[in-house]
């Protein structure tokens, strides 16, 4: 693109991370929002490619279409903030997660933004980092077979704000969008961007095809962060600390003594140890990601199915029943907003 445009939409703790990414790629960048030190500290980092704007409304006001629009707001207001875009002509869009906070909107938002000729991508960054393909393509060099779960447990990590990309990352690596969802849920107002939106805790289990299932449990009374874990038949995976990827196996003899599923054995043998997050070009999931936007290259899967997803867990939990994927309106009311972040 020559002479690139952009326009950031919230330039909180999340937009500052899409605006580093912009800085990189686009020529001029407008930035909205209502925090003026925000807006300040916008201008330092980009100097002349910068221009600033305390609401929406200013930029619609006297509107022309940019290369690109990322939408980094207030999450109920994703969107709103999409369609008053794509009102005055807007056609592509980045969207910071969650895409959107009912199931109605996010079955309809990527069709309106593909009929008006557009394109849309979501953070969901985990999808475009090293970390899918690295950890299959490990799998596949020690011969482990299909990868059958992915567990997730920890303290006040909220099933929403974090776990929503956990479940991005189960679907990408199973290859295939869950069929099922059951969750026990609650929300306390620790919310650290707002009191009014949800926390959620409790447990959370997805199903997919051929018995794989991912399962995440976060506990709001604790603050240890967490514990992520794959496992395939006779090995487990680890995300470690420092963000490594650690894969142990069990002992070989040991299966073949006892080659039951049912006796278990401890998977002790570390066989690989590596950082996967970066991709084979060195490239973060968030840079890669705007890599693809500048290049104008579309994406097979979105990620606006997973968003669908976290939202069934919520309602299963309410309604404490099983819910198939993807819902049936006639079951949930899909229209019902959810106040999550």
């Amino acid at each position: 693109m020559a002479n690139s445009t952009a326009l950031l939409v919230g330039c909180g703790s999340i937009g500052k991370k899409h605006l580093q990414e912009m800085l990189n790629l686009f020529d001029a960048i407008t930035v909205v929002d209502i925090n003026e030190e925000a807006l300040a500290w916008a201008k330092t980092e980009g100097g002349e490619k910068i221009s600033t704007a305390t609401s929406l409304e200013a930029v619609l006001a006297n509107f022309t279409p940019f290369d690109v629009a990322t939408v980094a707001n207030w999450g109920p207001d994703h969107v709103p903030t999409i369609r008053a875009l794509q009102s005055k002509g807007q056609k592509n869009f980045v969207v910071e997660k969650p895409l959107s906070d009912s199931i109605a909107d996010a079955r309809d938002i990527l069709s309106e933004v593909e009929r008006a000729g557009g394109k849309l991508w979501i953070n969901l960054t985990r999808r475009f980092s090293g970390l899918p393909d690295g950890i299959m393509r490990v799998a596949a060099e020690h011969n482990l077979g299909e990868l059958k779960g992915v567990t997730v447990t920890g303290g006040a990590r909220c099933i929403a704000t974090n776990g929503i990309h956990y479940l991005d990352l189960a679907t990408v690596l199973f290859g295939a969008s869950p069929i099922s969802v059951t969750a026990d849920l609650e929300s306390q107002n620790i919310n650290p961007r707002h009191e009014s939106l949800a926390f959620y805790e409790g447990s959370v289990n997805y199903n997919y095809a051929g018995g794989k299932r991912f399962s995440c449990v976060f506990l709001n009374q604790s603050a240890v962060t967490e514990n992520v874990r794959f496992y395939w038949r006779d090995a487990e995976g680890e995300m470690m600390p420092n963000g490594d990827f650690a894969l142990r196996i069990r002992n070989k003899s040991e299966i073949e003594t006892y080659p039951a599923v049912t006796r278990t054995g401890y998977a002790q043998d570390q066989v690989f140890r590596e950082n996967l997050w970066l991709t084979p070009e060195g490239k973060t999931g968030m840079t890669a990601l705007y890599e693809t936007v500048k290049a104008g290259k579309s994406v097979g899967d979105t990620g606006t199915r997973t968003a669908e997803d976290l939202l069934a867990a919520l309602h299963a939990s309410e309604l404490g029943q099983r819910l198939n994927l993807p819902v049936d309106e006639k079951l949930v009311d899909i229209n019902r907003h959810w106040s999550i972040s």
